[in-house]
């Protein structure tokens, strides 16, 4: 469950209850409460007392108060009162009737009997004294936790540095994770799996804009069937939270020290992250256009090699090229863009560029078996989990070394990129290499000639389909598939040989073709293949003519 931070800080009024309320002090209800924060103490002279009570009171009252007034106010009421106004409990002077204690069980709110004899007013200003004297305490340990937090982060080790700090302030682990629940990359993760990391993640996802320079948000995760619980701090980027700060401990063991530690752990890391992205943001618009020049093949070979050698850009190794395209991320590509960075931060010889045409990706090939296809498919899954996509579409150049190589490279991706969204749904990753006769005919897509061959090759196949509600063109596409086989094509249509015959003498009666001549039957093909391209009613994305990939 979680448990959002409080606006004022206060002392749990189970500390209360051991170190200033008066011996003898009972709990007749709401055990389950002490850990409630008290900011004060309010004594009750009247009823109802709605204005006079702030959350975080603690609440002192005699029983005679609830009787002198005319009529009497129930227990009951006056817990509805204290529950409207987040009071932190209430405290009793004189004989408490049996059924107050289960009342205020029933409710949460913690019930304590006070010894006889106690003046109210007394214990309020000794309550009042305590609570002030623990803020000022309070405060030194935050100034000196801040000191502490400022300082690693301006040593140049960044977040782990921060981290460390924080361990070594509480005596907890401690992590970082972004804002969908994964450790920051790069960096530790958690022991063993946290207890509320759904909850951690919808909580992100609810705070509101903060104020500039206001306190992160800090909330408390759990407990978890062993008792173990995560106080987690906001980590604020433009006043949105990036991720949060955690700390692992167990059930009556996080200290208020805790949760200042972990507010400004988070203070410091928006600090680290906001530095190191203002000094990307001045590297990258140099590097992003020289990039950007470079994949569109605007530069010059020489210059783009000289360029290349003052900003260390690794333009001369082989290098491969992919683009991204999501029509949801059309209105916010940058958000892509860094997405597609974060998750391949561990990677220095990668490079992310937004492009006109989509998110370029550039990156050296991978070792071993892997090749570049099952890469980009592999981070193009991620991307749409990370972002909740539901279409996201991956085109991949080849491997090419030096300017011109990066250039055609890009050319590649982006056309296959296209293909992907055009003939395969728009939500995979292809390679160029796979297009086949798709390189030579998506160009001209747009061109009458197109049309015109297909209309008199598959055209009158088409529409006996239509009229006739037949299915020649889809056993046309099967029996090339199988290679012309009779006995593969009968099985893949679940036909009986006879059948298929008879389909495949109608095909060649209604389009004059003879599929035992190896030329009819490539222009039969070739028609196969332009059909999916072709702006017509008979076009099916991801239908049986795709791309073999």
């Amino acid at each position: 469950m979680e448990k959002n931070e409080r606006s004022m800080r206060g002392v749990p009024l189970r500390e209360l209850v051991e170190t200033t309320l008066p011996p003898g002090t009972r709990v007749l209800g709401g055990r389950d409460g002490l850990d409630r924060e008290v900011t004060w103490a309010t004594l009750l002279r009247t009823l109802p007392a709605r204005t006079a009570i702030q959350r975080g009171d603690l609440l002192l009252f005699s029983v005679d108060l609830l009787f002198m007034r005319e009529p009497p106010l129930s227990f009951p009421a006056l817990l509805e009162v204290a529950l409207e106004r987040e009071a932190a409990g209430l405290a009793v002077v004189g004989p408490a009737p049996e059924d107050w204690g289960p009342l205020a069980d029933e409710a949460g709110l913690p019930l304590l009997a006070l010894p006889e004899g106690i003046s109210l007013a007394d214990l309020a200003n000794q309550i009042a004294r305590f609570i002030t004297a623990r803020r000022e305490a309070l405060y030194e340990i935050e100034r000196e936790l801040q000191r502490r937090f400022q300082q690693a982060a301006l040593t140049g080790e960044g977040l782990p540095a921060i981290l460390r700090t924080l361990e070594e302030a509480t005596g907890k682990p401690a992590w970082l994770e972004d804002a969908q629940g994964s450790p920051w990359p790069d960096l530790p993760g958690p022991p063993e799996p946290p207890p509320g990391q759904m909850e951690r993640r919808a909580w992100l996802r609810r705070l509101p804009l903060r104020e500039e320079g206001g306190e992160p948000p800090v909330a408390l995760f759990g407990p978890d069937a062993a008792g173990r619980i995560c106080l987690a701090g906001a980590v604020l980027l433009e006043r949105r939270p990036v991720g949060a700060v955690c700390l692992l401990g167990t059930t009556g063991r996080i200290t208020e020290r805790d949760r200042l530690a972990v507010a400004q752990a988070a203070a410091a890391c928006a600090l680290v992250l906001i530095r190191e992205r203002s000094l990307w943001s001045a590297e990258a618009r140099v590097r992003g256009e020289f990039l950007a020049q470079v994949l569109r093949g605007e530069l010059p070979e020489a210059e783009a090699r000289r360029r290349a050698r003052i900003l260390n850009e690794p333009i001369e190794e082989p290098m491969a090229v992919a683009v991204f395209r999501a029509p949801e991320a059309e209105g916010d590509t940058e958000r892509l863009a860094e997405a597609i960075r974060r998750l391949t931060a561990r990677f220095p010889r990668c490079r992310v560029q937004p492009m006109a045409e989509g998110i370029a990706f550039v990156f050296p090939p991978p070792g071993g078996e892997a090749d570049p296809e099952t890469v980009v498919e592999g981070l193009r899954a991620e991307l749409v989990r990370a972002l909740g996509l539901s279409r996201l579409a991956a085109g991949v150049g080849g491997v090419y070394a030096g300017p011109a190589g990066l250039a055609r490279s890009f050319r590649e991706a982006v056309q296959s990129a296209q293909m992907v969204e055009a003939l395969l749904g728009g939500n995979r990753a292809l390679a160029y290499a796979r297009l086949d006769v798709y390189r030579i005919l998506y160009p001209l897509r747009e061109s009458e000639l197109l049309e015109e061959f297909y209309e008199q090759v598959l055209g009158p196949l088409e529409r006996y389909d239509r009229e006739h509600h037949a299915e020649l063109i889809p056993t046309l596409e099967a029996f090339f598939a199988c290679d012309g086989n009779l006995q593969r094509t009968a099985e893949r249509l679940f036909l009986h040989r006879n059948s298929l015959a008879y389909r495949l003498r109608r095909i060649q009666e209604i389009t004059g073709m003879d599929l035992r001549r190896w030329e009819d039957c490539f222009r039969l093909q070739l028609a196969l293949k332009i059909r999916p391209m072709l702006r017509r009613s008979h076009a099916q994305p991801g239908g049986g003519s795709e791309p073999r990939a």
